[in-house]
Order: C-alpha cells, then sequence, then structure tokens
C-alpha cells in the first residue's frame, strides 16, 4: 500500500477513535490528506482513505497549503 495513502487511512483511524472533539488527530488527518493529494494521489483514494468527501478532501488540501492570514486593515474594503 501507498504510504501517503496508509498515513491518511491511520489520521481517518485517530480522529474517528478521538474523544475530545479539539483533539490534535484533526490537525493530522488535514496535513495527511494534504500531503496526498499534493504528491499526486487520486482524490478519489484520499477520499476514501480519509472518510470524507472528495470536496472535504480537497478543502482540507486548500487550507494546508493556503492558511487563513488575519485581515489587514488595507485589505478591507472601504
Amino acid at each position: 500500500m501507498d504510504e501517503d495513502i496508509r498515513a491518511v487511512e491511520e489520521a481517518a483511524a485517530t480522529l474517528e477513535s478521538a474523544v475530545v472533539e479539539h483533539d490534535p488527530a484533526a490537525a493530522t488527518l488535514q496535513y495527511a490528506v494534504a500531503a496526498a493529494v499534493t504528491h499526486g494521489k487520486p482524490i478519489r483514494e484520499v477520499a476514501a482513505a480519509a472518510h470524507m468527501t472528495a470536496l472535504e478532501v480537497l478543502d482540507a488540501a486548500d487550507a494546508v497549503t493556503y492558511p487563513q492570514q488575519p485581515l489587514q486593515p488595507w485589505m478591507l474594503t472601504p
């Protein structure tokens, strides 16, 4: 089995067994998904391993790749 997909499956299993809502397992899954997508793994394969939809996979990868930065005053429209 591919190392990226195995990491996604392990992170998903950890998240499913987490008892605390804000467990770091969610971040681990997000980073594993982003790594798999970045390494060119098929979205469907990553989604199946993560127990996510394809859109959730893309959103997770996007959030890691382009983290939200706080708005600066010059970014706000008057």
